[in-house]
């Protein structure tokens, strides 16, 4: 879910000039508690506990710490999730049961409590396919699913992204300041090959109620713009797929609208945000968060570059490699400081190169490979 919550946007436009517009919105001084997860039955299940803060925003949303949190069974079963640090909470495995309702208890450090509605548990249908289509100007991954005994009919998205991308070149050795020297990198030493990820951050939601059968279709995950390094040399996605309840899935589009318009005045305007969390020890005060429950379907998909055609990514030093004596002050020198790196050797030293085009690392990746990841 995309973790921005704006309850309040103003705009004023008259006659050409702008002036600045003061919201009369005040919001408690510790912000509304914002929940996030979903309760599952066949794997592990992960709540985010943390506050909204105030206009104009912040990108980091304070967390909820040291809450007990526990999910409770209209059975009288009770599962305590424990705490993983920065507000989130977790169990591994929960025993539930389709016959039976659930809903979220949480108690925080302050004296305060919340409850959710209890929530019926929706198994999820298995997602079909993941694919593909290159277009001009980007690359579009899509969904397909449907439940044959059309009980499904809303339906939740998200993932998460590994891609590996390359340096312009291989540096074979490495400079050693201790001694002034330089040597042979070592194969777990290497800066060439790196690995980056990312989760979705945006709401993707989809329903089949106003059709005739319970089946999704071609549905967008996500777009990557042509020549994105992400696909320079092989990239994964792993999609969870999640059964919604009607109203979960009302609530999910209202957030959407109110969290991804454009921000012009021709806009859908932000609407109130009433979700099935509510505070027990203040009946006023605004919880924002849905609570839902059911089984999670999960595909991984493969994309390499060699499967995209006429993909416009290049990535090559922006200057020709140059020699560099080997000569302990031409050493110190160029290699000191760190901003270049020695490639191989040269007639009269080494050749030598800018670290930002021989360490994959100054992308932002690591150079540990992912477990599972194909060698």
């Amino acid at each position: 879910m995309k973790r921005v919550y704006l309850l309040l946007i103003g705009l004023l436009v008259l006659g050409g000039c702008k002036d600045k517009y003061v919201s009369p919105y005040k919001s408690p001084g510790t912000g509304y508690l914002v929940v996030e997860g979903y309760i599952t039955g066949n794997g592990p299940t992960k709540l985010v506990l943390s506050h909204t803060v105030k206009l104009p925003g912040d990108s980091t949303l304070p967390p909820e710490k040291g809450a007990y949190v526990a999910v409770e069974g209209d059975n009288s079963s009770v599962y305590r999730l424990s705490e993983l640090g920065n507000g989130a909470y977790g169990i591994d495995s929960l025993r539930l049961d389709v016959s039976v309702r659930y809903r979220l208890r949480i108690k925080t450090t302050g004296g305060k409590e919340y409850l959710s509605d209890y929530v019926a548990y929706k198994p999820t249908p298995p997602i079909d396919s993941l694919n593909w289509v290159l277009n001009s100007d980007q690359l579009v991954i899509y969904a397909n699913t449907h439940d044959p005994a059309n009980a499904t009919r809303y339906y939740q998205w998200a993932y998460d992204e590994l891609w590996e991308y390359h340096a312009a070149e291989y540096a074979g050795l490495k400079y050693v300041d201790s001694d002034v020297s330089v040597v042979g990198r070592l194969p777990s030493e290497q800066i060439f090959r790196c690995w980056e990820g990312g989760s979705s951050t945006s709401i993707i939601i989809a329903s089949s109620a106003k059709l005739s059968q319970d089946e999704i279709y071609r549905h967008p995950l996500l777009n990557i713009p042509s020549g994105s390094y992400k696909v320079s040399v092989l990239y994964r996605i792993t999609v969870r797929q999640y059964a919604l309840t009607e109203d979960a899935y009302n609530f999910l589009s209202i957030m959407q609208k109110n969290t991804e318009s454009l921000g012009s005045i021709f806009d859908v305007q932000p609407s109130a945000v009433n979700g099935n969390i509510h505070s027990l020890s203040d009946p006023t005060e605004r919880v924002i968060g849905f609570v839902s429950a059911g089984t999670v379907d999960q595909r991984v998909m493969y994309i390499s570059r060699g499967q995209l055609s006429n993909w416009p990514y290049y990535f090559s030093c922006s200057s020709p490699d140059r020699p560099v004596p080997n000569i302990r002050d031409s050493l110190i020198s160029y290699f000191g400081s760190g901003s270049m790196i020695p490639i191989t050797n040269d007639s009269k030293g080494y050749l030598a190169n800018y670290s930002d085009c021989l360490d994959c690392r100054a992308q932002g990746g690591t150079t540990v490979m992912p477990a599972g990841w194909p060698n």
